[in-house]
């Protein structure tokens, strides 16, 4: 008696829903009822926040320097990412590449003066092979 019970909540179940062709089940309401969804552009384009390019940057500027110098970042990869894309669709990426390429140079030319102020000091038992 008690798998009749099963079968009649599946069985009833069943009569509630109908099946579309991907194999979800959808409750049954109205059917043959769609609600078409228009994404329209924006009328004037949002302007970025008056110091957005600025306090970005120092954002980036930071970033940059703590994976040059090999500590932790203090920004969230994600939010870093969201705001060169933002920057980048309101062109202002020759002018974020032009300060990210001097971050770069600096931190390198820096480098470069780090190992000149050691000369390299050769072993004379390895240069004679002895």
């Amino acid at each position: 008696m008690a798998e009749d019970t099963r079968q009649d909540k599946r069985a009833s179940f069943s009569a509630l829903t109908e099946h579309s062709t991907n194999g979800m089940a959808r409750t049954s309401g109205k059917t043959g009822v769609s609600k078409k969804l228009v994404i329209k552009n924006f009328k004037d384009r949002p302007r970025l926040a008056e110091n957005y390019t600025e306090d970005t940057w120092l954002k980036l500027r930071d970033a940059v320097g703590a994976i040059q110098n090999s500590t932790s970042i203090k920004y969230n990869l994600e939010e870093l990412y969201q705001a060169v894309e933002n920057l980048c669709s309101y062109k202002v990426s020759p002018t974020l590449y032009k300060q990210l390429r001097q971050v770069c140079e600096d931190h390198v030319r820096a480098q470069i003066h780090q190992f000149r102020e050691y000369p390299f000091q050769f072993d004379h038992k390895l240069i004679s092979g002895a």
